[in-house]
């Protein structure tokens, strides 16, 4: 286990670099000037003088070559330093500090309503197969993974918000605030939670030893929780690791549209404003956070299912 650990954090650091590589040059060739684009950003396009761009140029190494700015970023990157943000003129990871909490906290609550709700509704469904539960919770996990997240949290907006005026519309203001983005971004979830776990419960059920369990007449309860349950569990870990891995970069839209202060409305900013530090830095910590929590969730695949064995190949 400890060499296959071992090779996949290398692994994870050569991603890492290409994905990096890879968006930084991406970001380089897009037509428009990086310089133009922080001054039309200041002064809202109101005094675009030429010595102020130069400056600006100089100011952000804008005027050196393209693989020498990409140098000295990479050597930035080494040291966790990853530039001064255009947009803020801070730095970025600074910024990444002071929102990766609120996007952590958002996403969090979206897994566990997620959970709360998938994994009972998925368990009944598979103990119901082919009744009235089992199709119903099949059309409706079907209609809510279908609808897009920013129709889904614009309709949350318009009953709870306007109309019934339960909870804000946008930001931080109130313990509420994060009650519209978490759902909005747990719908998603829920479908496909209940779908892997009523999966896994047949799976599970089908087998030769629930077969014998019955026959032994272990009671119900007993064989749907130490057996079918348990041995359930570790598929619905891998999609609840791979959900918590997609909160960094899944969360842009419902970020956006709630004016959450996140690393989503923030990876948002950099692209519009062709912020090149912040949007490497963001893209960084979403690869880097995808990547480990598939590897925590291979170990603890491994811990819950002792017939998982990893080796160097």
């Amino acid at each position: 286990m400890l060499k296959y650990i071992v090779k996949r954090l290398l692994v994870m650091l050569l991603v890492l670099w290409a994905v990096s590589t890879m968006t930084y040059f991406m970001v380089h060739v897009t037509p428009g000037d990086a310089a133009t684009a922080i001054v039309f950003n200041l002064t809202g396009g109101t005094n675009m003088d030429e010595e102020l761009i130069e400056r600006i140029n100089k100011r952000f190494d804008l005027d050196k070559p393209v693989y020498v700015q990409y140098f000295n970023w990479l050597l930035g990157v080494f040291r966790m330093d990853f530039g001064i943000s255009y947009r803020y003129n801070m730095p970025v990871m600074d910024m990444i500090k002071a929102r990766l909490p609120n996007t952590a906290r958002l996403g969090l609550t979206a897994v566990f309503l997620s959970a709360l709700i998938g994994i009972p509704l998925g368990v009944l469904s598979a103990l119901r197969q082919n009744r009235l539960l089992d199709h119903t919770s099949r059309v409706a996990t079907l209609f809510i993974g279908s609808v897009p997240g920013f129709l889904s949290g614009l309709v949350l907006i318009i009953i709870f918000s306007l109309k019934l005026k339960w909870f804000p519309t946008s930001g931080m203001k109130t313990a509420g605030s994060i009650v519209l983005p978490a759902v909005t971004l747990a719908l998603g979830m829920v479908a496909t939670t209940t779908r892997m776990m009523r999966t896994g419960m047949l799976d599970v059920l089908r087998q030769d030893f629930m077969v014998v369990a019955k026959a032994k007449g272990i009671r119900r309860s007993s064989m749907l929780v130490s057996h079918a349950f348990r041995n359930a569990l570790p598929s619905i870990v891998t999609v609840i690791g791979l959900q918590i891995g997609h909160i960094l970069g899944g969360s842009v839209l419902v970020e956006t549209i709630f004016a959450w202060p996140g690393l989503g409305s923030l990876l948002n900013d950099a692209v519009s404003n062709r912020d090149t530090p912040m949007l490497e830095g963001c893209v960084i910590l979403i690869t880097f956070g995808y990547t480990a929590i598939n590897l925590l969730v291979d170990v603890v695949y491994a811990w819950l299912d002792p017939r998982v064995k990893y080796t160097e190949g």
